[in-house]
């Protein structure tokens, strides 16, 4: 995938910028620089040290886990077109044994440290191999607040900061929905049924109480490469996921690869305990 296809996931991207958000970055790192002794610090201004070290900090020295409680909708369902699907995965990719789309719409409700804060974000996945080992391509992944965005690119994540990202849950129903610059509204309602008929592979997807059955494959620049990376979610922490099972009726479109009006497998999941993001490399 060209550096052109993959700006158009994230519009209006105009790189990083200095925000009222850098400066509570670099008054935190002040701060942690002078009260640790394991940091070697050397005192900058550039938004791009800034936010390496930041960024660092945040994800990779959470002994109790960066992410601590989360529940989201996920929804797996089989691509329209084959040649749509390999046209957004990048030439550096395979295709999978079953190509398979994925979304989820998750709330982030509780995240560590301070200033990585409540989001929510959702994301459009696409199964897919590298070395002839499978993973879960995104495609796109847009979220609510600047620091998960910045945190996101640091791993390879094509993220970008969304005008809102909603999950309502009022017992009966689940209703998620992202919105970003006027170029993508699709919504996820999710109800509780065993009467949708399903496939025995999409019955091995839904009957997981985790959101993943695989790593993340990710490129690095980011959603250009060449590098090509692997992430996983890494529990360090006691934890438990639980799940609710049934259908998830999809509405929107992002380019070509929703079913609009379609009602697919799907879950809402629970989580709580502690995990990280962690590369495991190529």
């Amino acid at each position: 995938m060209d550096a052109a296809r993959a700006r158009r996931w994230e519009p209006g991207h105009q790189g990083l910028q200095w925000r009222p958000e850098n400066l509570v970055a670099t008054v935190f790192l002040w701060q942690t620089a002078a009260n640790s002794t394991s940091w070697r610090w050397t005192a900058t201004f550039k938004d791009d040290c800034v936010l390496r070290h930041l960024l660092n900090w945040l994800l990779f020295a959470q002994p109790g886990g960066q992410f601590l409680e989360l529940s989201g909708i996920t929804a797996h369902y089989a691509p329209d077109t084959l040649d749509r699907y390999r046209h957004y995965l990048p030439d550096r990719l395979e295709m999978p044994v079953r190509p398979v789309v994925k979304l989820f719409l998750i709330d982030y409700l509780r995240v560590s440290p301070w200033p990585f804060t409540r989001y929510q974000e959702w994301s459009m996945l696409l199964r897919a191999a590298h070395d002839g080992v499978e993973g879960w391509f995104p495609v796109t992944m847009p979220v609510t607040t600047w620091i998960a965005r910045q945190g996101g690119h640091h791993l390879g994540f094509p993220k970008y900061v969304a005008d809102s990202i909603t999950l309502v849950d009022d017992g009966t129903t689940v209703t998620g929905r992202a919105i970003a610059r006027n170029r993508l509204d699709v919504s996820m309602r999710f109800t509780a049924t065993d009467s949708i008929a399903i496939e025995p592979w999409e019955r091995t997807l839904l009957e997981r109480d985790e959101i993943f059955d695989a790593d993340l494959i990710v490129l690095k620049p980011t959603g250009i490469g060449p590098d090509v990376q692997r992430v996983r979610l890494d529990v360090v922490a006691p934890s438990r996921w639980t799940a609710r099972h049934g259908s998830v009726e999809l509405r929107g479109d992002a380019g070509g690869l929703i079913p609009d009006g379609r009602i697919v497998p799907g879950s809402v999941h629970h989580f709580e305990g502690g995990m990280n993001l962690v590369p495991v490399g190529p």
